[in-house]
């Protein structure tokens, strides 16, 4: 497993940016069997391989735009991007039957997306729930999918919580904790509902996500915000409840693209030998850790963390730019 160094470029460089057009994308909506789906793609189709980036819980198509930023800002942006708010996050509201909300169903929807908009072939990154669909389609469509890259990816350690919450407490006590209060909030309906609100209200957002970042404090506030919108208990609750009974093992063994997975050294959701875990389940995936970083890494240290995905060379490109600037 590859240590990243992070000191050279600053921590959280890009907010977030809700202008599409900032972006390079076009925003569109896609009926899908769970109901309406927002999606925002390339302006321009280069290819027949989408570039699919998946967002994890409690966040949407904008928590990317840090990570498209920074390749921008390198010289070498992504093309052929599908940016897709998955069921129940960002403007998808959602299912409104639970029982519909499967990691089948969610997958069935994420590649007709894929689809429709004219591709045949992905290559997919996938940040925390985001991350666990990405292999979920690897295993499923090998055939259409090229390689997956893992930010955070929720596995082990995360699938043994939601089974087992008392007996795993230890294995990722943060993740256990929020998913009860979760759990909890959506019971209370709306009053649960006025909660969040009050929390966001009175100011305390900042330190309840405050274990989701290496530096909280240096998290800018469009970060904040994004995830004050997005802390929606029930779509959190459903999406656990939907890797119920998965065996990751088995189901992976079967993944045969190359794979890239980071996660943060700081990481309180994704432990260390959750990312080692994976290597006895796809022998051939290239690992890396990236130094003061938490469970954000796209936003925390996207320069990065496109790096260590293989998507980039950063300290080509700043040699690169460098020389240039000289001549």
């Amino acid at each position: 497993m590859t240590d990243l160094d992070a000191t050279a470029p600053p921590y959280a460089p890009f907010g977030l940016d809700t202008d599409p057009a900032c972006s390079g994308l076009v925003p569109s909506t896609v009926e899908t069997e769970l109901g309406p789906v927002r999606v925002h793609q390339s302006a321009t189709r280069s290819g027949s391989t989408a570039t699919l980036l998946l967002h994890g819980a409690a966040g949407g198509w904008t928590t990317w735009t840090p990570l498209l930023a920074a390749a921008r800002a390198a010289g070498e942006p992504l093309t052929d991007v599908v940016t897709i708010d998955l069921p129940g996050w960002g403007d998808s509201p959602g299912p409104r039957i639970r029982s519909r909300l499967t990691l089948d169903s969610l997958a069935d929807v994420v590649w007709r997306i894929v689809t429709l908009l004219g591709y045949s072939r992905a290559d997919i990154i996938g940040h925390s729930l985001g991350a666990f669909i990405a292999l979920h389609l690897a295993a499923t469509r090998p055939a259409q999918v090229d390689a997956v890259r893992l930010v955070s990816a929720t596995s082990f350690s995360v699938l043994a919580s939601v089974e087992h919450p008392v007996r795993s407490f230890g294995a990722v006590p943060g993740f256990t904790l929020l998913l009860g209060v979760f759990r909890l909030l959506r019971m209370g309906g709306d009053r649960g509902a006025g909660l969040v609100r009050a929390v966001r209200r009175i100011g305390l957002l900042r330190v309840a996500v405050s274990p989701l970042f290496r530096h909280p404090l240096r998290v800018p506030r469009s970060v904040v915000d994004a995830l004050a919108d997005e802390v929606r208990p029930d779509s959190f609750v459903r999406a656990a409840e939907a890797t119920r009974a998965y065996d990751p093992r088995r189901r992976w063994a079967s993944i045969r693209c190359p794979v890239w997975a980071v996660r943060g050294d700081a990481d309180s959701f994704v432990p260390s030998r959750d990312l080692t875990g994976l290597l006895r389940a796809i022998p051939r995936a290239t690992l890396a850790e990236i130094g003061d970083c938490g469970h954000f890494a796209h936003v925390e240290r996207p320069r990065e963390t496109l790096e260590a995905l293989g998507l980039m060379t950063w300290r080509s490109s700043v040699a690169r730019n460098d020389e240039a600037a000289a001549r």
